[in-house]
C-alpha cells in the first residue's frame, strides 16, 4: 500500500471566540472522523489558513481534501484547488458543513467540490463516501484485492489479517507495511523504499521505524510458526517469502 494522506482544512477560530458546548461537540466529532479515517488506513494533515493549505497541498500530494466550511461559495480556497487541477493534479474535495442540503450543496458542487455532508456526520456513511470517492478517482492504490501467502490472508477492504484461520490484530501502519511486503512477495524491499511507499518519506530519513515495525510484525505473524514468512536481507531491507514448495501469493477476488 502507498502512503495515503488526507489534507483537512478547518478554518481557525478568532482568538476572542469563547468555547461553548457546540465547539466541544465539533471537536468530539472531529476526533471521531479522524479515528474513522485511521481505521481506513488514511492519515490526516491539518491546516487552518489558506497559505498553510497551499504549502501543504504542494508538499504532501494528498489523496483527498476534506474541508469544513459554511457559506462554501465564498471560500477563497477554491482558487488554490483550481490552480492545482489546471496543473493536472487529481484532487477530490469533500465538504462538511453546518448548512443544509439544497442550495448550499449546489454551491459546493458548482465551486468544484465532489462530495457534501451535513453535520452531525454519520460515521459509517462518511467512511463509505470517502472510500467511494477515492476509488472513483483512482486515489486508492493496491487495496482492491485480498492476498493469500501460505496461510496468511490480508483483506484490504476490512483491513483484516489472519494466519491459519486465526485473526491477527494490526495497527493501521502495521497492516500497510505487511500488505506492501505481500504485494512484493519474493522481492527484497529496501528500507528507503519502504519509508517512501508506506510512510511517505520522499527523502533520506535517519530512523529505525521500519525495523521497529518489522519486529512487531514478526511477533504477530511468525511467532509460533515453523514456516517464517518475514526475512531480513542484511544491509538492504526485508522480504516476505512463501515457504519452499508453497504456492506464491494468490489474489482472492
Amino acid at each position: 500500500m502507498r502512503n495515503e494522506t488526507i489534507a483537512w482544512f478547518v478554518p481557525a477560530q478568532p482568538a476572542d471566540v469563547r468555547v461553548g458546548p457546540e465547539e466541544g461537540r465539533e471537536r468530539e466529532e472531529r476526533l471521531n472522523l479522524a479515528e474513522a479515517l485511521q481505521e481506513m488506513g488514511l492519515q490526516t494533515a491539518m491546516s487552518e489558513d489558506l497559505e498553510d493549505l497551499r504549502s501543504l497541498l504542494s508538499r504532501v500530494e494528498p489523496v483527498l481534501l476534506l474541508t469544513e466550511l459554511n457559506r462554501a461559495a465564498e471560500w477563497a480556497g477554491w482558487g488554490i484547488i483550481s490552480d492545482l487541477r489546471e496543473r493536472g493534479s487529481v484532487l477530490p474535495v469533500m465538504v462538511i458543513s453546518n448548512g443544509a442540503f439544497g442550495e448550499e450543496a449546489v454551491a459546493v458542487f458548482k465551486a468544484g467540490g465532489n462530495e457534501y455532508m451535513v453535520k452531525p456526520v454519520h460515521i459509517g456513511e462518511f467512511k463509505c463516501r470517502v472510500d467511494n470517492l477515492l476509488r472513483l478517482t483512482g486515489r486508492r492504490r493496491g487495496l482492491s484485492s485480498r492476498l493469500k501467502v501460505d496461510g496468511l490472508i490480508l483483506d484490504p477492504t476490512r483491513r483484516l489479517v489472519s494466519r491459519d484461520g486465526i485473526e491477527l490484530k494490526m495497527t493501521p501502519k502495521e497492516f500497510d507495511l505487511l500488505y506492501y511486503l505481500a504485494e512484493n512477495l519474493g522481492d527484497v524491499c529496501p528500507r528507503d523504499e519502504i519509508l517512501k511507499q508506506v510512510w511517505g518519506y520522499h527523502f533520506h530519513a535517519d530512523t529505525n521505524v521500519v525495523d521497529v515495525y518489522i519486529r512487531h510484525l514478526r511477533l504477530k505473524v511468525d511467532k509460533g510458526h515453523k514456516n517464517k514468512l518475514i526475512h531480513t536481507v542484511r544491509g538492504t531491507g526485508y522480504v516476505l517469502r512463501a515457504p519452499e514448495g508453497a504456492p506464491h501469493a494468490d489474489t482472492i477476488l
